[in-house]
């Protein structure tokens, strides 16, 4: 934060007060334990005392040796021993602790969402130690394509505030591109045209975040239209009682991206943490609009194989749900043959491809297939250029030139 509204707001506190008992409890200093030094004495006169004492009776083990037990046995009996039990006396004086009813926080406003240029820290939205975490984003990431439940799980697994502002900003996108392409393979199969603002992207400067959700605020009135198109599709854009439609959310997100690259990221971990907690509004919001995604699992095909006696295929597929990155293989009967090496949406009227929006392709940075997108495309020298969903590498597909050419450039 910048100006007068970084010195208004205060960061919040990072723990709720229970949770900052428990830690002057169990992480005080070392030296401020009595148990500790307890144990350390005992150590320094087991230490002094054993080894000089005389010996009564002969022993069958090494001097060494049996003044090292000896020690050790003494250090156990009279300095861990003691601070173990205390330690299980104060835990049990903690549970008994009458505790301070917790405080419910009444909902968060919808409306009052920042949605303009920027993400700014506002009194509704900062923040809240009591406020519970969302369960979406971890339903996520085991029901929603592999793309953004991989993004999900990079943004849990951040470690710092920087981190996560980082892998926030990244999963919005890749929700972006996920919801759009499984759109998109699913109305260029039901023979839709409006697909000609994808063209112009790949054919132009590209399609980024912007593209994405331009072309899904276009879908609004073909969705509201034809709603079983794409099941769910409709609420997920239109606006409801619960709150703007998810290109709303999706555009807060795409602003902050905007604001971060013309150069004003976050300058401190404080900082950092309160436009996440912004953010994760948004995102969160966002993915309870793309519930819709679970009923579009994306499969990644190993073989199909023709059955003459029940005339129907025997296809093999990898199930590219969920944030694991071995996808379980699954076996499906289908009426009709699919090709080998290539994604699809299992949709409710049957496998859709979703190709030429994603492949599987070969990173030579990283070495290994990635899971890609389309991004650029050029038709004088016949170049395709897609992103890895994982780490945004460019990678060459010149093989997919003419099917990014066949998308169509009109509306029908």
């Amino acid at each position: 934060m910048h100006g007068n509204a970084a010195s208004s707001l205060a960061p919040p506190p990072p723990f709720p007060k229970r949770r900052n008992a428990v830690l002057r409890l169990y992480d005080a200093p070392l030296y401020r334990d009595g148990a500790f030094w307890n144990t350390v004495v005992w150590c320094l006169i087991s230490s002094i005392s054993i080894p000089t004492a005389s010996t009564t009776e002969p022993s069958k083990l090494p001097p060494w040796l049996d003044n090292l037990l000896a020690i050790i046995a003494m250090v156990i009996i009279f300095g861990v021993v003691p601070a173990w039990i205390r330690l299980l006396i104060r835990r049990w004086r903690w549970r008994r602790r009458p505790q301070p009813p917790r405080q419910e926080v009444p909902p968060v406003p919808l409306h009052a969402a920042p949605v303009g240029p920027a993400l700014r820290v506002s009194a509704t939205h900062r923040a809240d130690p009591a406020r519970p975490v969302s369960e979406v984003p971890a339903d996520a990431r085991n029901t929603f394509p592999h793309p953004i439940a991989r993004a999900l799980r990079a943004l849990q697994q951040a470690p710092t505030d920087k981190d996560r502002y980082e892998a926030l900003l990244d999963a919005a996108e890749i929700l972006a591109i996920t919801l759009s392409v499984t759109t998109a393979a699913l109305l260029q199969e039901a023979g839709q045209r409006d697909l000609s603002l994808l063209r112009r992207a790949y054919f132009g400067k590209g399609a980024m975040f912007g593209t994405w959700t331009t072309w899904l605020r276009e879908l609004q009135p073909l969705a509201a239209a034809r709603p079983d198109l794409v099941a769910g599709l409709h609420q997920a854009l239109g606006d409801g009682p619960d709150g703007p439609g998810i290109v709303t959310h999706l555009n807060a997100l795409r602003e902050e991206r905007n604001r971060a690259a013309h150069g004003d990221k976050p300058k401190s971990q404080p900082e950092s943490a309160l436009r996440v907690a912004e953010g994760t509004h948004h995102l969160e919001r966002a993915l309870a609009k793309a519930q819709f995604l679970k009923a579009t699992p994306w499969l990644f095909t190993v073989s199909c194989v023709y059955r003459p006696r029940s005339r129907d295929f025997e296809v093999v597929a990898k199930d590219a749900t969920g944030d694991h990155p071995d996808f379980e293989r699954r076996t499906f009967t289908w009426e009709h043959p699919v090709g080998i090496d290539m994604f699809y949406v299992h949709g409710p009227e049957g496998p859709v491809p979703l190709s030429p929006f994603v492949a599987d392709l070969f990173c030579p940075q990283c070495r290994q297939m990635e899971v890609s997108y389309a991004y650029k495309a050029h038709k004088g020298n016949r170049t395709a250029t897609f992103k890895s969903f994982g780490r945004g590498h460019d990678i060459a597909a010149p093989d997919l030139v003419d099917d990014l050419l066949s998308l169509p450039d009109q509306r029908g």
